[in-house]
């Protein structure tokens, strides 16, 4: 059901909403960024900055949970107050458009 859920939440957020997938390039150029740890403890960190512009944590029945505005490369967003179990952070760039939304693991 989780599973579904991912699957559905993803698909739903990044073709009706933006008409934009996740592994859509910007600029025609490959953007290729991380997100880490990966499980998260206490803080997330993203490894590239360029073109991004906020991150959201949503949990798997798709309910925006946290927002950080004016990301930036190697800083840490803290998610301690979250409770252990699975969440899709989004990234969105400069255009509010979605750049990549990934599953991370809350531990």
């Amino acid at each position: 059901m989780k599973q579904t859920l991912l699957v559905v939440f993803l698909a739903f957020s990044s073709f009706a909403l933006f008409g934009q997938s996740s592994s859509e390039a910007i600029g025609s150029v490959p953007v290729k960024i991380s997100i880490y740890p990966n499980p998260a403890t206490n803080y997330i960190s993203i490894n590239k900055d360029e073109n991004v512009r906020d991150i959201a944590i949503f949990n798997l029945v798709g309910r925006k949970l946290k927002t950080f505005q004016n990301v930036e490369k190697d800083e840490h967003y803290d998610v301690s107050d979250l409770p252990n179990g699975m969440y899709l952070v989004q990234v969105v760039d400069d255009n509010k458009k979605i750049v990549t939304t990934q599953r991370i693991s809350k531990r």
